[in-house]
């Protein structure tokens, strides 16, 4: 069933068209048989006044009030196996119910407690459709959704006018904990207020951008113009949805704001420093593996539109091979190319979307992958540095040179 419909119960007889209601305005809607006791209170409503004396008219409403209850609550409890489900659209509604006849005919009319029922179902759902729904802007509707810490953020970033402005945006909000759980060294980075406002507005996508409308690898573009990712995985578990590979909370999206919409994520994202080979020359902990890219050739291949993930060895790592292997290897080009692709998955594995399984490497052979308590390794090598997220792809360190299968070293 649609996400714009919802189900209607009705008694035994289907109706040549389904009936239906405003996917934003749902009502559940139940109807029973003309001998049920709601229309039998109807019915007693309509023409009681007619059948009672002036003295009666006084206890009337109590009463009637009473038999309304009475026949509502019998068909809310009357047995399932009697109804039948039916998707429900407002146009159909109006088509078949209430196009009831005119005013003057309707005392002469067979049906006339349906069509009287009809007509007062029709000012009902008026009422309902005049009723204004007022929604807050971002900022008001983040502090009803407990999101404090992005709202202090917010404020100090001196953000709070502009998410308040017509929009829309589409806002990915981190939690409370996602900012509790930064690093120490990320939380003072952030009391800068350029810093702060630079991380903020990467949260931000122009436009509403709506869960429905998240798929794998999508690539959305912030209010400052910078690209942002968003993957989406099937797990055993259920579905695990990133941006930037921090996980967004799938209980908590598609908040509507007056101005957009908010996701909630669990964890703080950080604009990306630049591709694969970009970030990994930019880290001190990788010198080696950059050069190695280099001699490889795998520059223009890594810098690439991907999206890949690298697991990166640190220098660390390439210092546990034998002695003299790394020398070998940097001196014979195409044999390093074949570990290093070996390294590279073409796609973006966020670690939130890992689980257990193996992956096909760029040089052409698998990796296994086991994530456990302990965490996530990939074939012999420990994962110490998960989530680096780059524009085209994810770079994980890793504690230790994999090789292929079949490779021997030089």
């Amino acid at each position: 069933m649609s996400s714009n419909s919802l189900q209607l119960s009705t008694p035994v007889q289907r109706y040549k068209d389904p009936i239906a209601l405003q996917a934003h305005r749902p009502l559940l809607l139940q109807i029973k048989e003309r001998r049920s006791l709601s229309f039998s209170a109807l019915w007693i409503f309509v023409f009681g006044i007619n059948l009672v004396t002036s003295a009666t008219m006084q206890l009337l409403p109590a009463c009637l009030l009473l038999a309304l209850v009475a026949g509502f609550s019998s068909a809310r409890h009357a047995p399932q196996e009697t109804h039948a489900y039916l998707d429900v659209n407002i146009d159909n509604v109006k088509k078949m119910i209430l196009e009831y006849r005119p005013e003057e005919e309707l005392e002469k009319s067979e049906d006339m407690m349906s069509d009287l029922a009809a007509r007062m179902w029709h000012e009902t759902i008026k009422h309902a459709e005049s009723e204004p729904v007022t929604l807050d802007p971002i900022p008001g509707v983040a502090t009803s959704l407990g999101l404090t810490e992005l709202v202090k953020a917010v404020v100090a970033a001196g953000l709070a006018e502009t998410l308040s402005g017509p929009g829309p945006f589409t806002v990915f909000g981190p939690s409370n904990e996602a900012f509790n759980n930064l690093p120490d060294w990320e939380k003072k980075a952030i009391k800068d207020v350029k810093v702060l406002a630079d991380i903020l507005k990467f949260h931000v996508l122009a436009g509403k951008v709506m869960s429905s409308d998240l798929s794998n690898d999508l690539v959305a573009t912030t209010v400052e113009g910078k690209k942002l990712r968003v993957n989406l995985y099937k797990k055993k578990a259920g579905l695990v949805a990133t941006a930037q590979c921090s996980p967004i909370d799938l209980n908590k999206v598609d908040n509507a704001a007056s101005n957009g919409v908010i996701h909630v994520l669990n964890r703080v994202m950080f604009p990306p420093s630049g591709t694969i080979v970009e970030a990994v020359s930019k880290c001190p902990a990788f010198k080696t593996l950059t050069k190695a890219v280099q001699v490889a050739g795998l520059v223009d291949t890594l810098n690439g539109e991907g999206p890949f993930t690298l697991f990166a060895p640190t220098d660390k790592a390439f210092a546990k091979l034998p002695p003299g292997a790394l020398d070998k290897l940097i001196a014979n080009p195409t044999e390093l190319a074949k570990v290093l692709t070996y390294h590279v998955v073409a796609g973006t594995l966020c670690s939130p979307g890992l689980e257990s399984s193996t992956a096909k490497t760029v040089e052409g052979q698998d990796v296994k992958v086991v994530v456990s308590g302990a965490g996530v390794t990939v074939n012999n090598a420990k994962v110490i540095a998960p989530d680096a997220s780059v524009t085209n792809g994810v770079v994980h360190g890793i504690d230790t040179v994999l090789l292929p299968p079949t490779f021997e070293l030089p």
